[in-house]
């Protein structure tokens, strides 16, 4: 299991749902993170818990991509059987007997999720060079200005440089379980991903498609490969619940646990997002009705 995220409390009820002799469980925190608690203050009683060197990461930015590197760089020197992207805003939906059935049922196979929203414009921007990479979601008119600015001027003039064919740049989520065998091809090509998506925007979402797409023999081992329209109907192929058609992404809330309960029987085995300054209780009950465990 691999954790980035910066709401520490929260943080430490994933960690106990976490928490088994099968899981290694490795945590990165954002270096901006204010009071963040030393490692020893994550307790776990059956897990391995290895803190990973803390970097500033800033949305959109390759800072993004770049924690996900550091984070499969010191879990793959284990050849772990699966690699499991999570953040602190994320809830396994089952419990980790059911989780680890299922995995253990189906080795080998890649859990990511394709959307159909991108398009060929919109990805040759992503992987464009912009200047003002860590401030994206600035509110400053100044930034805004500049990010439409740049944008205008990648239609009339494409900057791209095909390090990886266009036609290879996937599009999707960015949480992830991958394999052993993807999660050290990944690792492999850290030098040619800054090459693509050193100097791109929200590049994190095109990292895993992406190293699929250029290696054929991992095409056939996803799970599941049609792409999403961010529908409530639709099965995403990383496992992950995350609802889109009802914010960016929406923040589950208690009234929720019913739509939870259908999405785990549907096949997801996560979901995201969750968070106890909006609604703490979802939390108590996922993990107590959907997870088993006490809290």
């Amino acid at each position: 299991m691999l954790l980035q995220f910066r709401n520490f409390k929260q943080l430490k009820k994933l960690i106990s749902v976490l928490d088994d002799a099968r899981n290694d469980i490795y945590l990165l925190i954002d270096r901006k993170s204010r009071n963040a608690p030393a490692p020893a203050e994550f307790s776990t009683s059956f897990s391995k818990l290895v803190p990973v060197s803390r970097i500033p990461i800033y949305w959109g930015d390759y800072s993004q991509v770049q924690a996900e590197l550091n984070l499969l760089k010191a879990a793959a020197p284990q050849h772990y059987a699966y690699y499991h992207l999570l953040s602190g805003l994320d809830l396994p939906l089952a419990d980790q007997d059911t989780i680890h059935v299922f995995f253990d049922a189906h080795p080998g196979m890649e859990f990511i999720t394709y959307s159909a929203m991108g398009n060929a414009k919109d990805l040759r921007r992503r992987v464009s060079p912009h200047i003002n990479r860590k401030s994206y979601r600035s509110r400053k008119l100044q930034d805004r200005i500049l990010m439409k600015a740049q944008k205008s001027l990648f239609d009339l003039f494409p900057f791209y440089e095909k390090e990886i064919p266009l036609d290879r740049i996937g599009y999707g989520s960015n949480w992830f379980s991958i394999d052993d065998d993807l999660a050290q091809t990944i690792v492999n090509e850290e030098d040619r991903i800054f090459k693509v998506f050193g100097k791109g925007y929200l590049v994190d979402e095109l990292l895993v498609q992406t190293a699929v797409n250029m290696h054929p023999e991992f095409r056939d081992k996803v799970y599941c490969s049609k792409p999403v329209h961010d529908r409530p109907e639709e099965l995403q192929g990383n496992l992950r619940y995350i609802n889109w058609w009802d914010g960016r992404p929406y923040t589950w809330r208690a009234g929720d646990l019913d739509r939870l309960k259908a999405a785990r029987e549907a096949g997801h085995l996560f979901s995201r997002k969750f968070d106890e300054r909006v609604d703490g209780k979802i939390i108590e009950l996922v993990i107590t009705q959907m997870i088993g465990k006490n809290i």
